[in-house]
Order: structure tokens, then sequence, then C-alpha cells
């Protein structure tokens, strides 16, 4: 477990290195500013706050998974040591998880974006 432990950190560290080198161009609609008091200014403004809080979210789900573990082995007695473990566990993955969605957020939408245009 341990070994896994050390992989999901050395995840978290190639995120941390892939959000400070952000490969975003200028023109690219996740980086313009958002304008507007319509449905479209405040979709923008959400995916804004989302695209900044998820990283720290992530670091914060890994770093509070990573306590809850180490605090399951040394403090918990064993018969619940397994649920501590788990949420543990989830934590760190969501972590992982999150910061692979939010590190690839400008590929995902450059990869999605001719779905959402109408075919007529």
């Amino acid at each position: 477990m341990r070994d896994l432990i050390r992989a999901a950190l050395l995840c978290a560290m190639l995120a941390a290195v892939s959000f400070a080198g952000s490969s975003t161009t200028e023109d690219s609609p996740l980086t313009t500013p958002c304008s507007g008091t319509d449905l479209k200014g405040f979709v923008c403004n959400i995916k804004e706050t989302l695209l900044y809080i998820g990283p720290m979210i992530s670091v914060i789900a890994l770093v509070l998974g990573g306590i809850l573990y180490i605090s399951a082995q040394i403090f918990v007695s064993a018969e619940s040591r397994g649920r501590y473990q788990n949420v543990a566990t989830s934590l760190i993955i969501g972590a992982i998880v999150l910061a692979a969605l939010v590190g690839g957020a400008v590929s995902i939408y450059e990869a999605t974006k001719g779905l959402l245009v109408s075919s007529s």
C-alpha cells in the first residue's frame, strides 16, 4: 500500500508541474475573460471558478487522504481500520482524477468542441 501512496504523490507532483506550465494559448476559449450577464456569462464564470479552484481541491484531497491513511494505521483499531483506509484511498484516487481533468481541460475542450456544434 505504501507503493500506492508513493505513486499517488508522484502523480500529484506531476499534475502540479503540469498546472504550473500550462500550455494554453491566448486565443483559447478557456482563457478568454468572461463578459455579459446572460446565461453564457454565468456558465463562463462557473468554468473559470472551477478551473481556478480545481488544483487546490485536488492537493487538499490528496493531503487529507494521506493524513487519514497514516492516522488510520497508527491510531485506529484493526476492526475499523478498513473503513478509514477506504475513505483515504477514495480521497487519493479522487484527487488524482480531478488533477487529470483540470490539467487536461484545454485538451478535452479542443477534442470535444465539434460535438457541441449543430450539424445543420
